[in-house]
């Protein structure tokens, strides 16, 4: 049975009342709450630290050393990057940051390039925060027993569990061993299963540490997108030093690969609202002086380049930097220049060919014609020869070799005019024109013609019966030089020679075996 219930006027109200402050809490709670997720959400300031970097073209200065960093071991460093390992086996080396990190928070941005010609590759390579440069070790090239944090790429499988490549977080507080038996797996503070090995385009990794959390980012390098980063690990409420150094080390087993760091970029953050920490002190004296000198010794060496390129070219100086540099139609023009360049020269060199199969062709015609005389002289004297007809035969078909070379000739000449034509039209104008493409057209199809010429002329030599069975005149036989009796004379004293270095041989060999 339903039973209905009347409020009082006073009830009624307070009840409304009640109903207005809890809506007005919940609303100021929903606000602070936003308040302090958009403040959360706000991207720290990120400043780029010069000192604690490194990066090509001009990586590595002419003493083989990287500016702010050591490099020991077997580090090898270059213009453009540096191959901490070379893919040899027992291999070593490490670079680190010369001058401590200050800040708390950071973001390191490395790109390395993990390549080797076998399907497994060893040890791997490690990036590293710790407040001792670790020089040289049994970690990955560096010390054991760090004090910070240590970043593996791990590229060989120790423990046989087919978890490698893998991407291993681990912390030490100076006092742990790294369990090498494992991997690392029983130390790890977070892990990633991601393969580094032989990569279309270099593999790019981000570690973030930023309000006492740890974030590790992944480029695959299958794309170039520098930006395509994917999540790796994230390791939570993890205390580092404060001050520390970074470094970069590699090491090779049984196995090897060759290590290549392209890049190390390191941003310092500071969280919003907060003023950045001032910039660092000045480098030391010493360095300060050796990149002075060096500045100043390059900036002579640009001065007198510049002054010997104003008295070669007078004309240059006072002309805006635009006019230096080639546009696109101008380089399309250029090339079609340099292709006509080209065939002009190929079509030249195709000329000489020509004319030296010309000269030669008229020798033989004039040996025959002269042949043929003398032939025509004896038969009016009466002495008939079998092979007149031949000669006939060979003399008609070197004319019609010497008319079809004759007619290539004057081929490749108009076509070599055509070509003339063509590029001083367009030194004139400046730029392509219908002409131009037009005298393209016609030296193409003039070289059509020569090669079906040439087709026709190499199918009817072969084709000719006459010339295949035709012989050129032999000449009258020599006397020998040797006559039989001197002959007979050398083979009886070479002869006796023989038996004479054959009894000495065995002389020798008899009074050798005396001693035995």
């Amino acid at each position: 049975m339903a039973v209905s219930v009347a409020l009082s006027p006073a009830a009624a109200a307070s009840m409304l009342l009640l109903t207005f402050v809890a809506t007005l809490f919940i609303h100021r709670s929903v606000a602070e709450i936003d308040a302090g997720a958009s403040a959360t959400e706000e991207t720290p300031h990120r400043r780029f630290e010069y000192k604690y970097s490194f990066k090509g073209p001009h990586l590595s200065q002419n003493d083989g050393s990287i500016p702010f960093w050591i490099h020991t071991g077997n580090a090898i460093p270059s213009a453009d990057q540096v191959r901490i390992t070379p893919s040899l086996r027992s291999q070593r080396g490490s670079v680190w940051t010369k001058n401590k990190v200050i800040f708390q928070h950071w973001e390191a941005e490395v790109t390395f390039r993990v390549s080797g010609r076998g399907r497994m590759g060893a040890d791997g390579l490690a990036v590293w925060f710790t407040t001792e440069q670790g020089l040289e070790g049994p970690v990955y090239g560096a010390s054991d027993q760090w004090n910070g944090i240590g970043i593996f790429f791990d590229s060989f499988d120790n423990d046989g569990k087919k978890n490698n490549p893998a991407i291993i977080v681990v912390g030490n507080n100076g006092k742990l061993v790294y369990d090498h038996q494992n991997d690392g797996t029983t130390q790890a503070l977070g892990t990633c299963l991601r393969d580094f090995r032989n990569k279309p385009y270099p593999v790019r990794a981000k570690i973030i540490y930023y309000q006492k959390t740890l974030t590790v980012m992944i480029n695959n390098g299958f794309t170039p997108d520098r930006e395509d980063y994917e999540f790796c690990t994230k390791v939570d409420n993890m205390v580092i030093p404060t001050e520390g150094f970074f470094g970069i080390s590699a090491a090779t087993g049984g196995l090897a690969d060759d290590h290549d760091v392209l890049s190390f970029l390191l941003f310092s953050l500071t969280e919003p609202g907060q003023q950045p920490p001032p910039p660092e002190s000045d480098i030391p004296k010493e360095e300060q002086d050796k990149y002075q000198e060096e500045f100043q010794n390059f900036q002579q060496d640009l001065d007198k380049k510049k002054e010997e390129f104003q008295k070669d070219h007078p004309d240059v100086q006072g002309e805006p930097l635009e006019d230096l540099y080639e546009s696109v139609s101008d380089r399309e023009i250029r090339q079609v220049f340099e292709g006509q360049n080209r065939i002009h020269l190929e079509i030249k060199q195709l000329h000489r060919q020509l004319a030296m199969i010309l000269d030669e062709q008229r020798r033989y015609v004039s040996v025959i014609t002269d042949e043929v005389s003398k032939k025509a002289t004896n038969a009016e004297s009466g002495q008939m020869d079998s092979a007149s007809p031949q000669l006939g035969s060979i003399l008609t078909t070197q004319q019609e070799v010497l008319t079809n070379l004759n007619e290539l000739r004057n081929t490749f000449l108009e076509s070599l005019k055509q070509i003339t034509s063509a590029q001083h039209q367009g030194n004139a104008a400046g730029m392509g024109s219908y002409e131009t493409i037009q005298h393209f057209n016609d030296i193409k199809e003039h070289l059509h013609t020569v090669k079906r010429d040439v087709q026709n002329l190499v199918q009817t030599n072969v084709q000719n019966p006459a010339e295949k069975a035709v012989k050129c005149p032999e000449f009258p036989p020599l006397p020998p030089c040797l006559s039989t009796v001197h002959f007979i004379i050398f083979i009886v004293i070479q002869s006796v020679l023989f038996f004479c270095y054959i009894m000495y041989k065995s002389q020798q060999e008899a009074a050798a075996k005396k001693f035995f």
